[in-house]
Order: C-alpha cells, then structure tokens, then sequence
C-alpha cells in the first residue's frame, strides 16, 4: 500500500520532495503535504484495525479503550488525503498536467 500511496502522490506531483509548479511547490504547501501523509495515515488506520482495536484482525470480543473521537480521527485524515488526489486529478490546471490551461 505504501508503494502505491507514494507513486499516486508522485504521478500527481504531490510529493512534498518533488519539485512542482505554483501555489503546490510553495514551502507551506508541502509542509501541509508532508504533515498529512498518506502513507502515516494508512499505516496508522491499518495499525489501529489489526491491533485489536477495529473488526479486522483483532479478537472476537469487544473491543475497547478507543472512542469516537479516534475513529473521527482516522476516518477524517483519510477523507482528507482521499479528496485531495480526486481534486487533483480532476483540476484542469494541476501541475501534473503540465502547462496550465486557461
């Protein structure tokens, strides 16, 4: 997963590494990106599902010490990075375009 996570971010110059055109190659921008990034918040929602504490991998019982503001958290952080790459794949003036369109 992180592979993939990595090669969408950079096929789409969303990389906080590489170098982009505009307001995404602007140093806040990729402190943002490298703050919010995909592959933490993959590891961290698989992590929190197969340690027991989401109905993945974990036991049968129930389950405990996590409340609503942690699965908020994570489902949150996810919806965050998903709609910034769906955005970005559909922004007519995108860096990953090339030469921006008018």
């Amino acid at each position: 997963m992180h592979d993939l996570i990595c090669r969408a971010q950079q096929g789409l110059h969303l990389s906080p590494a590489k170098k982009a055109s505009g307001p995404d190659g602007t140093e806040a921008v990729k402190k943002i990106l490298g703050s919010a990034s995909a592959s933490a918040i993959a590891v961290g929602v698989a992590e929190l599902r197969n340690r027991g504490y989401g109905t993945g991998h974990g036991p049968a019982g129930p389950r405990s010490g996590l409340s609503s503001r942690h699965a908020h958290l994570a489902a949150n952080a996810a919806v965050t990075w998903c709609e910034l790459i769906l955005e970005t794949l559909t922004d007519p003036r995108a860096p990953w375009r090339g030469t921006p369109s008018s």
